[in-house]
């Protein structure tokens, strides 16, 4: 399977899974073993959310190519919230390996420790 990702701004949980011509979405199997070989279907026909529905699922030869939806945060790294080319996992048998949409750790700054002056608590004599 060709799986084309489209950044898709959201907080979904996108995990998935390939045997043979089945996708299992979050739990979800949709076996596409039904598309003949150079036929297509749009994505709104396979009635699941992180496909797109206005691309195709199509077969060429043994490879299905689609579009999924790729979730990001508004701070996920940009290249993958507006890739500059499209983001294409070749997914065969097993976990499909998604890129880690995360967004990164934010840094630590560490402050400087404050001394505490003994005496007169920092006033001056006039």
């Amino acid at each position: 399977m060709k799986i084309k990702l489209f950044p898709f701004l959201s907080d979904w949980q996108l995990e998935a899974s390939v045997s043979g011509d089945v996708l299992t979405i979050n739990g979800e199997e949709i076996d596409l073993s039904d598309i003949p070989d150079s036929y297509r279907l749009p994505g709104s026909a396979v009635g699941n959310k992180f496909f797109v529905e206005t691309e195709y699922v199509e077969r060429k030869g043994e490879t299905l190519y689609f579009t999924l939806r790729l979730p990001v945060d508004w701070n996920s790294p940009e290249e993958y919230r507006n890739p500059v080319e499209p983001i294409v996992i070749d997914a065969r048998s097993g976990p499909v390996k998604f890129p880690d949409t995360s967004p990164p750790a934010p840094p630590v700054i560490e402050l400087p420790e404050i001394q505490e002056e003994q005496g007169n608590g920092g006033l001056e004599q006039a």
